[in-house]
């Protein structure tokens, strides 16, 4: 009986650590520690306060990918407007080297605009989650432009 708990056991750990996903910042800073930033493209999820902390310090790009009429109504400091829409004809505005934050209003179209950016060769890439939402819900600053 040991056996089989101790059998089981193994192969419930070994299930786990194979699923582990990659996706999501840790606490290992505005790269979430990866050494091969550039080798492997992964979209991070990354929290409202890590992107404005990295935007910050960094200056690292950041990109509202909302309408433009969204973006104007209230947007993050900093973040440029890059509609999805029209985003693949704005990729040479963007330096492939550098790493890239996307935002939008709740997580979803800024996924899809990473998945963009990824297929277009951009290395160190992270989505924000919970977008615009989640930022004011922080109480976090928006600024509002004529754009």
């Amino acid at each position: 009986m040991k056996n089989v708990f101790f059998l089981a056991l193994i192969f419930s750990i070994s299930i786990f650590a194979g699923c582990r996903t990659t996706t999501s910042a840790g606490s290992g800073g505005a790269n979430g520690g990866n050494e091969n930033a550039g080798a492997s493209s992964e979209i991070r999820q990354i929290s409202v306060e890590q992107a404005k902390r990295a935007v910050e310090e960094t200056g690292a790009q950041f990109i509202d990918v909302r309408t433009p009429e969204e973006y104007r109504g209230g947007h993050a400091p900093k973040a440029v407007n890059f509609p999805l829409d029209n985003l693949e004809e704005n990729l040479v505005k963007l330096d492939k080297q550098k790493p890239v934050y996307v935002i939008c209003q709740t997580g979803r179209r800024s996924q899809k605009a990473a998945e963009i950016l990824q297929k277009a060769g951009f290395g160190e890439l992270y989505n924000v989650a919970g977008g615009t939402s989640a930022w004011e819900s922080a109480g976090l600053p928006i600024e509002k432009s004529e754009r």
